[in-house]
């Protein structure tokens, strides 16, 4: 064989596989000359897109060797992998969420710092941004600096924050001098009163009025609470001596206290507490401290807390009992002498300066006028005489009525 057939074979060998190469999409290459085989152009796209194109390897490429009229042609840029498109994916949506956080924390920093209450626990978006109002802080400033006012509340049973207490008692007062202001102003109108003056007595009585209206209602709670505790120490001492009754009959003290849960006014209230917290299952000596605790009688806590001394110790409660209730009624007869001796006292202030000067005076008065003509007793001068002497009369009864003791022997 010569020369020639060897290289007439070799050509017949590479175009053969360079046809078997186009039919498997594997490599992309045009023959210069006549196309073999009966394939389209159709095919040929058909097959470049079939699944195995992904399978192409660079090193089963034939070698391509001059002079045989073969053309490669020019390969599109390679996609990038699935596994790097989803890790860039990835490292840009923690880039996102770093800067979210610390815009997020940057935000909760500037809220704190304005120093505005809100709860925790929620996204800065839903955090309150204004401030609270002038009227709101002081408000809550006048119920901070009424001191005991929210225990107060507490134990007369208003089911109402401290806020809420202090505005609700603010609009009521505002109303009333409100009211009061502009019916005087009415009545200074209709008696003839200069439309200045009106206005300015009308507006000066009226904010004082709703001044003492405010600070009153304030002190309700307190004075409630000071009320309730005089008709427990009207009573106490009679409850407890039932009480001792009852003990000494062989009845458990649960009992005991039970019995006279009613039918002694203020006083069947605290222990009623007792009861009603044992029920719900404190226990005695809880309860016991509990409503001690609560309680504003002095009498109440000095009874009571010797009782559950005694359960505690093991030691007899009668014998406990009885000794504090002979040492109450005790004291309670020295305050009736020293209420004695301060009632005689007021009544010689009284008859002096409520009865005495009053009746002397005017008739000292109106004598000393008909020698010396300083100025001349009418009708005014008696008016405004008679109410200074229903203003000391009203003194006087307070002052009585406030130094008389609230217990009975």
């Amino acid at each position: 064989m010569g020369i020639f057939d060897r290289k007439k074979k070799i050509l017949d060998k590479d175009s053969k596989s360079a046809a078997q190469s186009a039919d498997t999409g594997e490599v992309h290459v045009e023959i210069l000359g006549e196309p073999k085989g009966d394939m389209s152009n159709a095919d040929f796209s058909e097959q470049q897109t079939a699944p195995e194109a992904s399978s192409y390897n660079a090193e089963q490429q034939p070698p391509m060797q001059q002079g045989q009229g073969l053309q490669e042609q020019p390969s599109q840029p390679s996609s990038p992998k699935p596994d790097d498109t989803a890790l860039q994916n990835l490292g840009q949506s923690i880039a996102a969420s770093q800067q979210d956080l610390q815009s997020m924390m940057q935000k909760t920093n500037e809220l704190q710092q304005q120093e505005y209450p809100y709860k925790p626990g929620l996204s800065p978006d839903l955090l309150p941004t204004k401030k609270p109002s002038r009227l709101r802080l002081y408000l809550e400033g006048v119920g901070a600096k009424k001191k005991g006012l929210e225990n107060a509340l507490r134990n007369q049973g208003i089911k109402t924050s401290l806020y809420e207490f202090v505005r609700n008692m603010f609009i009521a007062a505002l109303a009333l001098g409100i009211v009061l202001g502009g019916t005087l102003f009415i009545l200074f109108q209709y008696i003839g009163l200069a439309l200045p003056q009106a206005v300015v007595f009308s507006v000066l009585i009226g904010a004082l009025s709703f001044y003492m209206a405010f600070q009153t209602f304030l002190n309700f709670p307190t004075q409630r609470g000071k009320v309730s505790a005089k008709s427990i120490e009207r009573d106490i001492l009679f409850a407890a001596r039932d009480m001792i009754i009852s003990l000494r009959s062989g009845m458990p003290l649960f009992n005991a206290i039970t019995s006279i849960s009613s039918g002694y006014g203020e006083a069947s209230k605290e222990f009623a507490k007792i009861v009603e917290k044992v029920q719900l299952g404190t226990s005695l000596e809880d309860a016991i401290d509990q409503t001690v605790s609560e309680s504003k009688s002095i009498s109440f806590r000095r009874i009571m807390l010797q009782a559950a001394v005694s359960i505690r110790a093991g030691a007899d409660v009668v014998s406990a009992l009885q000794s504090v209730i002979d040492q109450l009624a005790q004291e309670r007869i020295i305050e009736l002498r020293r209420y004695g001796q301060r009632l005689n006292a007021i009544a010689m202030f009284y008859m002096l300066f409520g009865i005495i000067m009053p009746s002397m005076g005017i008739a000292v008065v109106t004598i000393l006028t008909t020698f010396i003509a300083i100025f001349t007793v009418n009708a005014t001068v008696l008016e405004f005489a008679l109410v200074g002497i229903i203003f000391l009369q009203i003194v006087f009864l307070k002052l009585i009525t406030s130094s008389r003791p609230v217990f009975t022997m």
